[in-house]
């Protein structure tokens, strides 16, 4: 049985990585390869890979397969926009990507986060948690490893064990 007939499907995503103790680094995650509404869908996707109970990831950094455990993880961040495709003759920006689902959320935290090592990134936290969690917070305690933060060009995934604080701007 050839070895190729055993492995699954993926789509390789350019994201930058911030390893603890490492420079920041162009890198790629794998997920599977399935049909997607949008490119939310693949930023759900890379949030689930970050988040399930599996302590290691593959990485490909300058080419080569790395299994990062995810508690050495700072952030992963991904363009909010593909900006593989090219931009519109006319256009200063990338366009807005089509999606077929639009989520809507209650709730904007504008924070700031002072990550372990001195790294601060400002952005949004959304969330729909219920009427009687409506704080920061609450976001924070939420399950899961990595925090969501939208900034305008970037969507991060934020080990939450390397938050040192949170503040709202």
């Amino acid at each position: 049985m050839d070895p190729a007939e055993l492995r699954l499907p993926t789509l390789a995503v350019p994201v930058r990585l911030a390893v603890v103790g490492g420079e920041v680094a162009p890198a790629e995650l794998h997920v599977a390869d399935a049909p997607r509404a949008g490119r939310s869908d693949l930023l759900d996707d890379l949030g689930a890979l970050l988040d399930d109970d599996e302590p290691f990831v593959p990485v490909r950094i300058a080419g080569h397969i790395r299994l990062i455990g995810k508690q050495a993880i700072s952030w992963v961040a991904v363009k909010r926009r593909d900006q593989s495709r090219p931009i519109p003759v006319g256009v200063e920006t990338w366009p807005e990507e089509p999606s077929l689902v639009t989520t809507l959320y209650d709730r904007m935290h504008h924070v700031e986060l002072a990550l372990v090592g001195g790294t601060k990134i400002i952005g949004q936290l959304m969330d729909s948690l219920p009427a009687d969690r409506p704080r920061t917070i609450d976001h924070l305690n939420r399950a899961g490893r990595f925090l969501r933060l939208w900034t305008e060009e970037e969507h991060f995934l934020v080990n939450k064990g390397q938050i040192v604080w949170v503040s709202e701007v």
